[in-house]
This record gives structure tokens, C-alpha cells and sequence, in this order.
């Protein structure tokens, strides 16, 4: 399969930096979309990604990654089937493909650009531009104060013996459990996670259908339940939040100047993604070299 021809890297196209690595996203959206599909797996959009798609029928126009959510024997499938066809210049990120990963306990995987990076200190792990694949379990009791204690416990308990034998635990409580149970990932695993984020998590029956939507030129997926939480999670998420808290999680607005409640022309220092530049890790590519090769191919 040349993914290069079905689904052309127009990067370069964008009309400025935040809309460059969107298209580098979508482009791997487009990619997993299409390799579910054809292998018959289920994903579905959550967190600000589903805010995006339900709000703007796309990205949320500062925001700087892609989130979506698999349930276990979804994500099981995905490894087994998916991963090993992705094309050249993805990266699946897991704490098995990437031992230096330090978010194995919080986001499980990510599918990585190898042409770009999140511009910062070097990392010791990939750090191009990326999707989350949170892996859901129903393990979970409704609230994050306890999905936060369960994960951390786990972390603690399997922190030498490795993510596997983490999710051999998580699938027993699921099996065994004899009270009703809630669908959530390992993604809340701190404080901060915990009083930040909402209630976050899905109800069986939320998650047990999925619907189409429009997400920029692609139809994809979302649970049935978005609305209840969504609501659940964020409150009135229809509503465009304050200026100052437009930017997303790893740049500003618009990449130079960020907006505070007491200055709005207050410069913040932090770092901003940079979609032609690769990371440090080893699997990375160049992307003047792709153009090189690209023209010197076309003459």
C-alpha cells in the first residue's frame, strides 16, 4: 500500500505553523482510519479532539495534537493487525517500541511523525507531532479520585514487571468485578491530572455505539454518549473558552504571544512544535531530504 499516494503529506500547504501540524495529524488520523477500517477496529475521538469535532467539525483551531481512545481488545487488535502496516515516516510510541517513553502507565501509545518534533529540551524518547491512543479498560469506579488511586497502585505495583502485567490486572477486575464498572484509561495517574480534568470517563452505555462525524475532510468516529460526557467532563463545551486559554498543550494561539487575564500582551517562554524538524530519537527522518529525493524523482 503506497499511503504516500492515498494520502499525500501536504504539510507544506498549511497557511501557518499550527495549521502545518494539524495537516501532519490528520494525515495520521486518515492513516489509522483507514487501517481500522480495513481490519475492523474501533476507535473513537474523546477529550479536546471531541470538542473539535462536535464544536468546529475539526480541530480546535489552537490545538496542537489529536486525541483518540480505543477500548482494550480494540487496541489488542490494532497492535496485532494495524501497527505492523503503518508506512515508513510513523512511529508507533509504546513503552515496548520505546523503552526511554516515560507516559507508558499514562498514555499507552502514540503514533509519532518522524519529520517533526515538539521543539524543547532533547527528549530521551520520540517527540514528533502526534496521536494519543488512550486505552480504555472497564475497571474503573465512577469518579476520578478512585480511577487515580487504581492507577497509581498499579504504577507502583508493576512499575519493575512492565506495562503488560499492569493490563493482565486491569482485564481481571473487569472480568471479575461484581459491581458495574466505568470505561477509563490510565491517563489520570496524578493530582494534577485528577482535580484538572473532570470527571473523565465513559459509561457503558455511552460507549456502546459509535456515530459518524465530519472531522476536517475525513467522517469518523465518536461514541454515542458524547454529549453526556462531554458535559460530564468540561461543562458547557459548546462555549469557546476565555482568549487567554486559546493555545494549545505544547505551543500558544499563535505560536509567539499568549493572552493572560492581567496583561493581555503578555509574551509567554514555552515551546512551540515545529513540523519539519525531527526529534533526537533514532527513528526519524529528514524532510528537506524527502523534498530532494521527491524532485529529483519528478525531473
Amino acid at each position: 500500500m503506497d499511503f504516500n499516494e492515498l494520502f499525500p503529506d501536504n504539510r507544506e500547504s498549511g497557511e501557518n505553523l499550527i495549521r502545518q501540524c494539524q495537516l501532519v495529524m490528520l494525515r495520521m488520523l486518515k492513516i489509522l482510519d483507514y487501517l481500522c477500517q480495513k481490519h475492523q477496529i474501533k476507535y473513537f475521538l474523546y477529550g479536546g479532539t471531541l470538542i473539535g469535532a462536535v464544536r468546529h467539525q475539526g480541530f480546535i483551531p489552537w490545538d496542537d495534537d489529536l486525541d483518540i481512545g480505543m477500548t482494550r481488545d480494540n487496541y489488542e487488535k490494532f497492535v496485532k493487525f494495524a501497527v505492523p502496516e503503518l508506512p515508513n515516516d510513523i512511529f508507533f510510541q509504546s513503552d515496548e517500541t520505546d523503552p526511554a517513553f516515560p507516559a507508558c502507565h499514562i498514555i499507552e501509545a502514540k503514533l509519532r511523525d518522524k519529520y517533526s518534533r515538539y521543539n524543547g529540551k532533547p527528549k530521551a524518547w520520540h517527540n514528533g507531532l502526534q496521536i494519543d491512543i488512550a486505552v480504555y479498560d472497564q475497571a474503573y469506579f465512577p469518579h476520578n479520585f478512585f480511577i487515580f488511586l487504581m492507577n497509581r497502585f498499579l504504577v507502583i505495583l508493576f512499575k519493575k514487571k512492565g506495562n503488560r502485567e499492569r493490563v493482565k490486572c486491569l482485564k481481571a477486575v473487569s472480568k471479575y468485578a461484581p459491581f458495574p464498572l466505568v470505561y477509563s484509561s490510565s491517563f489520570i495517574n496524578g493530582v494534577k491530572m485528577m482535580a484538572k480534568l473532570g470527571t473523565n470517563y465513559f459509561k457503558p452505555t455511552e460507549i456502546s455505539k459509535f456515530v459518524k462525524v465530519k472531522f476536517e475532510d475525513l467522517e469518523t468516529w465518536i461514541p454515542i454518549g458524547y454529549d453526556e460526557y462531554l458535559k460530564r467532563r468540561y461543562g458547557n463545551y459548546m462555549e469557546l473558552p476565555p482568549l487567554y486559554k486559546q493555545r494549545g498543550h505544547h505551543s500558544t494561539n499563535n505560536f509567539m504571544q499568549s493572552f493572560s487575564p492581567d496583561d493581555p500582551k503578555e509574551v509567554l517562554e514555552i515551546d512551540k512544535p515545529d513540523p519539519f524538524t525531527p526529534c533526537d530519537h533514532n527513528e526519524i527522518l529528514f524532510w528537506k531530504n524527502k523534498k530532494f529525493i521527491s524532485s529529483k524523482i519528478n525531473n
